[in-house]
């Protein structure tokens, strides 16, 4: 089973450049690190890092190589997130979008209808976001495609909640006994 993550880095950060991106972004970017680890117990788990600094990162790839690597601009940050978004979509048993309202929009809700189309059905969707960004998206087409739909309102900083984390990996769990 495949899981891709989606998540923003933090402005809280490490010294350390040498380091995989998912231990150079700190702070609250933790509880995505954490989510990452518990579904690689049961899925081949690809966290895909948005960072206005350095691009798309892969959660395993040094920031140092990111710079190296990845000179993009931040209108080109939106569009190679929605490539990977789309391309994850088609080959995701479980999805997980956890951005901003800012974020979320320029990737994800662009190319909402796309994303829809290349999900794989009866796959996992779980999307933290800001109210208003949930109620502006139509999961009925996911679900019609068998997919299990798990929301998260963000509330302040909150990544995601524990009620919802939970939610998912025991989703995750039902589907790997499968």
């Amino acid at each position: 089973m495949k899981a891709h993550i989606f998540a923003e880095g933090s402005n809280t950060t490490a010294d350390d450049r040498t380091k995989p991106a998912k231990e150079y972004f700190q702070g609250l970017f933790g509880m995505v690190a954490g989510l990452t680890e518990e579904l690689s117990e049961s899925t081949e788990a690809n966290l895909h890092i948005l960072s206005k600094e350095f691009g798309v990162l892969s959660g395993n790839q040094s920031i140092a190589n990111g710079t190296k690597s990845r000179q993009e601009t931040s209108a080109n940050l939106w569009e190679s997130a929605q490539e990977e978004l789309l391309t994850a979509a088609g080959e995701a048993d479980v999805m997980v979008i956890l951005l901003s309202t800012d974020a979320f929009e320029k990737t994800a809700g662009d190319i909402w209808p796309k994303l829809v189309d290349e999900a794989k059905p009866g796959s996992i969707w779980c999307i933290g976001a800001a109210r208003s960004t949930l109620e502006s998206v139509d999961f009925e087409k996911l679900e019609d495609k068998g997919c299990q739909v798990i929301s998260y309102q963000r509330v302040g900083v909150a990544r995601i909640g524990t009620e919802t984390r939970e939610e998912l990996l025991q989703a995750v769990d039902r589907k790997a006994a499968e």
